[in-house]
């Protein structure tokens, strides 16, 4: 699922636009992307897109963020660090980073690995076409594709 991400992100980075969803399905399938990878993918971000309407509405911005024992099991100590750093630089805000936390919970069964993580965040914010500064794309595309199956 996240090398299909990756492929939107790379395809679609800059555009103005994002496709419908079947001509993204189409798109993927003919770049010969599996048929579950793609539905997975496709709804994962159209489940971003319906939680972030509603995480910017409700997630305040000050505080310490407390991981529930659901997210500490889920989220290794590297991702929950760099997480932190991204928020403390500003690359990140608050609602943000309950978006990339909730992303990361919905992939249930996989557990969230720094790489899984800095997929995410790209993820996140490519959807809220928040700009972006070339170095922190280049760090959070520094992947593992062939670890995150």
């Amino acid at each position: 699922m996240f090398d299909v991400l990756v492929f939107l992100f790379e395809q679609y980075y800059g555009a103005d636009f994002r496709p419908d969803w079947d001509t993204l399905s189409r798109k993927l399938s003919v770049a010969g992307f599996d048929h579950q990878d793609i539905d997975e993918a496709l709804d994962w971000l159209a489940d971003l897109d319906a939680k972030s309407e509603a995480y910017s509405a409700s997630v305040n911005s000050g505080g310490l963020r407390v991981y529930a024992e659901e997210e500490l099991m889920a989220l290794d100590a590297e991702s929950r660090g760099f997480l932190y750093f991204l928020e403390q630089a500003n690359a990140i805000t608050p609602v943000q980073r309950e978006l990339v936390i909730d992303r990361l919970l919905a992939l249930k069964d996989r557990g969230a690995s720094i790489e899984h993580t800095k997929v995410t965040t790209l993820m996140v914010l490519w959807n809220q076409r928040e700009p972006m500064d070339a170095l922190l794309v280049e760090e959070l595309l520094n992947h593992a594709p062939d670890q995150m199956h």
